[in-house]
């Protein structure tokens, strides 16, 4: 459970840097005209790219909140888990209803920004799992030698 939990925290970390540094920023770039296009092929995509590694990790991680390795330390499974339980909630309350507003009403720079606004928080909350896991990853590799 350990490994899936890190692999997925480490693939949604990848993912969430790539968003919250060039997909996000970009939608400012693009026109108003070309914007609802781009915006629904960004969220068509994204949401398949992210979603499943966002729920793995959060589900595994949980698990390990129950049933955590041997030599690992609560705090760490229970960090992870909290951290999941951020990032899942940044996204479908705050990030997923702007994105329902752009796709409602087209180029809006106020939801844009407030996309860019949130998203860090989200980006620290990701990394914050993938660091827990690695962290209890090495713990437990470090027991096998």
């Amino acid at each position: 459970m350990l490994l899936i939990a890190s692999v997925a925290a480490l693939v949604a970390f990848g993912i969430e840097t790539y968003i919250a540094t060039v997909a996000y920023p970009n939608f400012a770039r693009v026109g108003a005209s070309e914007f609802p296009a781009f915006h629904a092929f960004h969220s068509e995509r994204i949401t398949f790219s992210i979603g499943p590694a966002l729920l793995i990790a959060a589900f595994a991680n949980a698990a390990l909140a129950f049933d955590r390795p041997r030599g690992v330390p609560m705090w760490l499974p229970l960090a992870a888990a909290g951290a999941g339980v951020i990032v899942l909630g940044i996204t479908a309350f705050v990030q997923v209803p702007i994105h329902s507003d752009l796709s409602a009403r087209g180029y809006d720079a106020i939801a844009i920004a407030r996309l860019n606004a949130n998203e860090p928080a989200r980006a620290v909350a990701t990394f914050a799992q993938a660091a827990c896991d690695v962290a209890m990853l090495a713990i437990v590799l470090r027991a096998r030698t």
